[in-house]
């Protein structure tokens, strides 16, 4: 695996997807279906969601001006 293959799965899914993928091509052999379960999860991340996940993480209620802004510029 490449940059110019690792790219688009940069921008379309995100580096946390690409990273999996990466570790999984430099492990080789077979991947399993935990393997499997942990892309579909990724891939299934929206902005929106990583920045709510981000805010609870940071401890900024989601009702506050401050969070309803950030997830306003998320889609």
């Amino acid at each position: 695996m490449n940059w110019p293959m690792l790219i688009p799965l940069i921008v379309r899914y995100g580096v946390p997807f690409a990273e999996k993928m990466w570790n999984l091509f430099t492990k080789g052999g077979v991947p399993t279906e935990a393997d499997w379960a942990e892309l579909r999860a990724l891939s299934d991340q929206t902005a929106k969601s990583q920045m709510t996940d981000a805010l609870i993480r940071a401890g900024i209620p989601l009702d506050s001006d401050e969070a309803k802004a950030l997830l306003a510029l998320t889609v």
